[in-house]
Formats: structure tokens, C-alpha cells, sequence
């Protein structure tokens, strides 16, 4: 079990943390007065207190879609270079240096 542990939970650990933060940022925009996009994104900048003020996180599943997507959308990138690095990285391991004649 702490092979698996070590393996797959705490490699995701960080990402945890960056959810919540997302979160945290819906709850902010949620909170934002006006009634349209480009209202609530100028009013995030005085309910961003407001949502970082309290540690727990919100309950509405609004917050928690825009945590669960930013967490995600952090991942991926991170993902996907790691995956052309090994590839990459083996393809080096036959020698890809030319030699001059």
C-alpha cells in the first residue's frame, strides 16, 4: 500500500492545493456583484478577500467546478511535457548525433 501511496498520492498532492485555490477564485467570482461576465471579472479583485478569508471551502457546486477545472487545466500541460520528455529521452538513448564525414 505505500508503494501505491507514494506512487500515485503524493506526486498529486500540489494539485490538491492548486484546486483549492481555484475554488477559492469561484467563490470570489460568484460573490462579485453585476450580472454579466465582464461585471462580476472587475469586481473579483474586492470579494477575493472575502473567499481567501476562510479556509474551508465552499459548498456550491459552482466553486467546485471551477476548482475542479483549473486543477485540471494546471495538470495537463505538465502532463502532456512529461510525456514528450520520456519520448524524447529514449529516442537520445540510440545516439541521435551525426557523425561528420
Amino acid at each position: 500500500m505505500t508503494d501505491k501511496l507514494r506512487k500515485y498520492v503524493l506526486p498529486n498532492i500540489p494539485y490538491v492545493f492548486i484546486g483549492w485555490a481555484f475554488l477559492k477564485l469561484g467563490t470570489a467570482y460568484r460573490l462579485a456583484a453585476g450580472g454579466d461576465f465582464d461585471h462580476k471579472l472587475l469586481g473579483l479583485g474586492q470579494t477575493i478577500g472575502v473567499a481567501f478569508a476562510d479556509f474551508a471551502p465552499g459548498l456550491a457546486p459552482f466553486d467546485w467546478l471551477v476548482g475542479i477545472v483549473g486543477a485540471v487545466a494546471f495538470r495537463l500541460p505538465i502532463y502532456f511535457k512529461s510525456k514528450n520528455a520520456k519520448k524524447f529521452r529514449r529516442d537520445a538513448e540510440y545516439g541521435s548525433a551525426r557523425w561528420s564525414a
